[in-house]
């Protein structure tokens, strides 16, 4: 028995075994690699919670902040459009008919707890249930900042209203003050509107937000720009200050962020000595709504937030252990099969080594690895041998193209002499030069009339040229010429001659190539155009000018259509509900209200294009590409739409090839929303609309086609243009901007855009956009 445990340490000693080697080094690895990856991904998993949970929250505030500032904005616009009413800025007005007025906006937004209108001193002439009614408000800030300019007063108690107003939860009564001056038709003060908007609509939007999370750890908080509280979780303990109506600030490093405007998360301890997870944002207002810089902190404990990372490391931990005991034992079994025909391999290799070259590598039977190490290892004297002879007849093979070459260096100069020749009798100036040395050369003589300079000054400096060209073209030509060194192109642009004159002049340029398809020559003429571009800035200013007044025209006219019937639509819905609102049901009065908010709607959509088409007009619409997953975006964008369509029309999407872009997002969002809808408005009968996305190497392609009732042969010149609208259209609703401002997205991404119309068939677009519009190591993380 001692002899056979000695025999079977023997056989297992690390020093005398190479199997055992490996066995115990690959159980080694593996138990190392385990535990390593158990804490790599416990680490990870935390890291990655905390990003996504950190993100969710300083998300939450960013909702919270956002919904603040537009219900702001709502009431705030409210009153701006209540004062423009004639029934408000008349003086003698009807008093009870203001009152009125007054009331149905309460009633529709039941946030306002009191509305009132003053006259010129600051007498309360009319308001909401008569409350205040011939008292004076003089001294209230209100009053006296709303009379030169609407304002917006932060969260407050209101003293005398506090007392008049009903208070079931006996808590202090909290309000927004809005105020705007009234104007008659003059634009003479008349008054001051304002309102008392109750602070406890602020607590039904963090109710609603908090609502969609299920999680009863999650907690929010609504401060001032100081940092002292407006709102927060019922029971949080702020220890009070001197007046008693308002927390003490809080000190807190995500407050100092959220000051700064940062919209972000992070993790501090607060005053009950507890970590929390903080995500935190800033109001800024909406529109011309200026907001009151409130700031909204999101927070959540981080022992609640990161236990499920802790229980996936300690599971993954426990079986990684067990792996790793498990791959030892399975490596020293099979690391015995692995070393045996590697070791006489080695063997082989190093007598080869030693120049032994009629040792065979032994040739191992099988498909794995090692087999074919051997059977390539068998071959390898003999594969050196044939490469030495290729080498050999290599060099020689070099030495002939070295000749040949040679032979078309001496033909080139053969052919540049006749082309002097040739330079030397045209009014054109002709160039050649070598782009890799920057060196002119030669040059005709005609430069030295065309730009009054001399040929010497160029083959001294080849960048000389350069001084004359005017300086509203010398930032683009250089660059146009550098961009285009291995490319034909063609340019014209100005030069100021020494006595002053300007002169356009058009160049052409294109390379000349070796036999190895490389440039290794730049060849280009220059000719004087002035008298032709003087004559052909004469045509395009005239018809510029016919086509601004069409412009004009088309612009007045369209423009006044298309505002007259949502604004229609709102008086007349605002008629009914004037003279039938007592007769009217509940579900007329939702019909009004939503025939209001959707003409409301058409109006701001107008608005926005008209803008948007503006903006790109006066250059100012820019191009912010971020890494967008190509095929998630346009199924979100499909289903909505197909929402919107209704079981009438089938919306198809094919994706092929595309997963991730570097797109401007808003930018890619007007071009299809405006394709799509147009597919959708000028199919009327119905049908399928079918909607191709493909990328091919740096391009992705859209493509949409419809079978609706096509575009005109005749109408295609002008599709592109603001306001225009094809004959074939009818009463189909449309402004003529979308097509406009789709032509605008895709050349600010640099792509092109077609179209392959029918009449009664259908229309195709198809859009292509390159979508890698920088390096990959500069496009931002995601």
């Amino acid at each position: 028995m001692l002899r056979l445990l000695r025999c079977v340490a023997a056989h297992l000693n690390p020093r005398r075994s190479l199997k055992t080697r490996v066995g115990i080094a690959i159980g080694t690895v593996a138990l190392v690699l385990s535990v390593l990856a158990s804490l790599i991904v416990g680490y990870a998993a935390s890291e990655q919670i905390k990003v996504n949970v950190g993100e969710s929250l300083a998300e939450l505030a960013y909702q919270m902040t956002d919904k603040l500032d537009r219900g702001m904005f709502e009431r705030y616009r409210d009153l701006q459009i209540l004062s423009t009413l004639n029934a408000i800025r008349t003086p003698d007005y009807a008093i009870s008919e203001q009152r009125n007025l007054l009331e149905q906006l309460q009633n529709t937004y039941l946030d306002y707890a009191w509305i009132g209108l003053t006259d010129s001193r600051g007498i309360v002439r009319a308001s909401t249930g008569k409350l205040l009614e011939g008292k004076s408000v003089a001294q209230r800030p209100w009053f006296i900042k709303g009379k030169t300019a609407p304002y917006v007063g932060d969260v407050h108690e209101a003293l005398k209203l506090a007392k008049l107003l009903p208070n079931p939860s006996k808590e202090p009564l909290r309000f927004v003050d809005i105020a705007v001056p009234v104007k008659d038709l003059q634009g003479n003060y008349q008054g001051v509107l304002g309102a008392h908007l109750s602070w406890s609509w602020s607590n039904e939007v963090k109710r609603s937000l908090l609502r969609s999370l299920q999680n009863q750890y999650t907690e929010m908080f609504v401060l001032r720009e100081d940092g002292s509280q407006l709102l927060g979780p019922q029971g949080f303990n702020a220890a009070p200050q001197a007046d008693k109506r308002q927390a003490s600030p809080l000190q807190l490093a995500s407050v100092q962020a959220a000051k700064q405007g940062a919209n972000n998360y992070k993790i501090e301890p607060w005053a009950d000595d507890r970590k929390y997870l903080t995500g935190f944002a800033k109001s800024s207002g909406y529109r011309n709504y200026p907001g009151l810089g409130w700031l909204v902190l999101v927070r959540q404990p981080t022992d609640v937030a990161f236990a499920p990372a802790r229980q996936l490391q300690q599971h993954i931990f426990t079986w990684n252990l067990a792996l790793g005991g498990l791959f030892s034992v399975i490596g020293w079994v099979v690391a015995g099969r692995i070393t045996k025909p590697m070791l006489a391999i080695a063997q082989a290799a190093d007598r080869i080594r030693q120049g032994n070259t009629t040792i065979a590598i032994p040739v191992i039977k099988g498909q794995d690895e090692t087999a074919k190490l051997s059977k390539s290892l068998n071959k390898l004297v003999s594969t050196l041998t044939e490469q030495e002879n290729d080498l050999k007849l290599s060099n020689q093979q070099l030495q002939t193209k070295i000749s040949q070459l040679q032979q078309v260096e001496e033909s080139l100069r053969f052919s540049e002499e006749k082309f002097r020749q040739l330079a030397e009798n045209i009014h054109e100036v002709f160039w050649i030069a070598d782009p890799n040395i920057n060196e002119i050369i030669y040059i005709s003589p005609a430069y030295e009339q065309i730009w009054g300079r001399s040929c010497e000054s160029l083959y001294a400096d080849p960048n000389s040229w350069l001084e004359a060209v005017h300086p509203e073209d010398r930032d683009r030509v250089p660059h146009r010429q550098q961009k285009n060194t291995l490319g034909t192109y063609n340019e014209e642009f100005r030069i100021v001659q020494p006595n002053g004159s300007v002169r356009w002049l058009w160049t052409r340029t294109f390379p000349v190539r070796n036999a190895q398809g490389q440039v290794y020559r730049l060849v280009g003429i220059t000719q004087d155009i002035t008298a032709r571009q003087q004559a052909e800035e004469t045509r395009i200013a005239l018809a510029q000018e016919r086509e601004l007044s069409d412009l004009k025209s088309r612009f007045i006219s369209h423009a006044s259509h298309e505002f007259r019937t949502p604004l229609t639509a709102i008086k007349m819905s605002a008629a009914m509900l004037e003279k039938f609102s007592d007769r009217a049901t509940p579900e007329q009065k939702n019909r009004y209200f939503e025939q209001i908010q959707s003409a409301v709607k058409r109006l701001i959509k107008l608005l926005d294009d008209i803008l948007l088409v503006g903006k790109a007009e006066a250059g100012k619409l820019e191009c912010k590409p971020t890494v967008l997953d190509l095929v998630d975006f346009c199924q979100v964008l499909v289903e909505e739409l197909q929402l919107s369509a209704g079981d009438s029309y089938n919306l198809n999407f094919v994706c092929r090839g595309c997963y991730e872009a570097y797109l401007d997002e808003n930018l890619l969002q007007h071009i299809l929303t405006n394709l799509l809808s147009n597919a959708i408005k000028y199919s009327p009968q119905g049908g399928n609309i079918q909607f191709d996305l493909f990328c091919n190497g740096e391009t992705a392609t859209f493509r949409i086609q419809d079978c609706g009732i096509g575009i005109p042969e005749a109408d295609k010149a002008k599709l592109f243009t603001s306001f225009y609208r094809c004959s074939n259209t009818g009463k189909l609703p449309g402004t003529g901007l979308g097509l406009v401002i789709v032509k605008d997205a895709v050349e600010l991404h640099g792509g092109t855009i077609t179209v392959d119309s029918t009449v009664g068939v259908g229309t195709t677009f198809t859009v292509k956009l390159p979508i890698n519009l920088i390096n990959k190591s500069d496009r931002p993380a995601r």
